[in-house]
């Protein structure tokens, strides 16, 4: 559904891609991390076809998204992570460009601004910035395109917003979608992702299904310098407190039942330890998507 092969790109003199590679076969929602600056944004905008590469090749849908076929264009939805709405209503919006998509269901965006508790016959311009932002955000997910772009889509929520955003993610119309977030709010999906991209000096440094970093990761917090002591196989700590939290590869000595990823912490190991949290996943884990 996604390929891209040695793509290069950056801005003025700086590159920011230089031989960046990824592919993404199966649906599913995938979470885009990486540090401030590391492009993520700007991979988004080239997956739909905003921005131009310096050279290889970007494909979607087996089409080049910077030629903006049409029928290309009707199939992908970005929610940048800047936005302007027209001021008009929501039932107007729908009107007015939900006939750019043909899956776009008109139901199905009622029943996501009442979930999201959008004022359906408020005009744009009399809504908060969070109520902008769901109001986008349910009208990405009406379309119904097979590829869905949103780029911190849970800035500007506040704790139930965000709730209820996972909630729609996990509802079973999305099921066979792609849906690529750029995000840092990595506590806010870790219970939704499907799959993780990690972008880390112009390259793809980790692509992995969750369910297999599982397998091969513990993460935990030791109460004490001997409890950590006990536990082999950390390749990341950092202080919280008196107590250390730690990502070790799992094996026979790792303590603990599998559980879900901690993904700021994973974040955090795959910015200030990578090779050492790397070095400890077999290649297909790495390579997954």
């Amino acid at each position: 559904m996604i390929a891209i092969d040695n793509l290069q790109f950056g801005y003025g003199r700086h590159a920011l891609y230089q031989g960046f590679g990824a592919r993404i076969d199966q649906p599913g929602i995938y979470g885009l991390f990486g540090r401030n600056g590391s492009g993520k944004s700007t991979l988004l905008k080239l997956i739909c076809g905003l921005l131009t590469p310096w050279a290889g090749q970007v494909q979607v849908l087996g089409q080049v998204p910077r030629q903006r076929a049409p029928q290309l264009l009707a199939s992908i939805c970005i929610v940048p992570e800047e936005f302007h709405l027209p001021n008009l209503t929501p039932g107007q919006l729908a009107a007015t460009q939900g006939v750019f998509y043909p899956r776009f269901s008109a139901q199905r965006f009622g029943e996501y601004l009442a979930e999201l508790e959008v004022p359906s016959a408020s005009r744009f311009e009399a809504m908060s910035l969070g109520q902008k932002k769901k109001a986008a955000i349910a009208f990405a997910l009406a379309t119904g395109t097979p590829l869905l772009l949103m780029d911190e889509p849970t800035n500007g929520l506040d704790i139930v917003g965000r709730g209820q955003f996972r909630q729609l993610m996990q509802r079973p119309e999305h099921a066979d979608r792609v849906v690529l977030i750029s995000t840092h709010q990595a506590h806010d999906l870790e219970s939704i992702l499907s799959h993780i991209w990690f972008i880390d000096q112009g390259r793809l440094a980790l692509s992995a299904r969750m369910e297999d970093l599982a397998q091969w990761l513990h993460m935990g917090v030791a109460r004490s310098a001997q409890e950590l002591d006990s536990i082999r196989g950390i390749v990341f700590q950092e202080s919280i407190g008196a107590h250390t939290a730690y990502v070790a590869a799992r094996g026979a000595e790792s303590p603990g039942p599998q559980g879900a990823m901690q993904l700021e912490l994973l974040y955090k190991a795959l910015s200030l330890g990578r090779d050492a949290l790397l070095a400890v996943l077999p290649a297909d884990v790495k390579e997954a998507a």
